[in-house]
């Protein structure tokens, strides 16, 4: 939810200004668009201040707090392989590139290209 407090001002970094500042319902701030993420699970918005936070595929994830943390763990193990490497797209989109570079390569190297 966004939110329009009059004074626009970030409590974490007192940056003041014309940005979009949103607020947590977990702790009650508001924050600035670099001090705001995803939670996980909600979706809605969760201040990098109060958020639990753990990496899954390289990428760090935001939780409300550890009971969410540990309900995405039960769905994350629970999750096929092309679903937990879809948690980090950039990742996943870089090491396919990376297969069909090295494909590339080696069929031009056996002369296929």
């Amino acid at each position: 939810m966004t939110l329009e407090n009059g004074i626009h001002r970030c409590v974490h970094c007192e940056s003041a200004g014309e940005g979009t500042y949103s607020y947590c319902e977990n702790c009650g701030s508001i924050n600035c668009d670099s001090h705001t993420k995803t939670e996980r699970l909600e979706g809605e918005p969760i201040c990098t201040g109060c958020a639990v936070t753990e990496r899954f595929m390289l990428s760090r994830k935001y939780f409300y707090d550890q009971e969410n943390l540990e309900q995405f763990r039960t769905e994350y193990e629970e999750m096929p392989v092309h679903e937990k490497l879809m948690e980090n797209t950039p990742l996943t989109a870089g090491m396919i590139l990376g297969v069909l570079g090295v494909l590339v390569f080696v069929l031009s190297s056996a002369g296929f290209i």
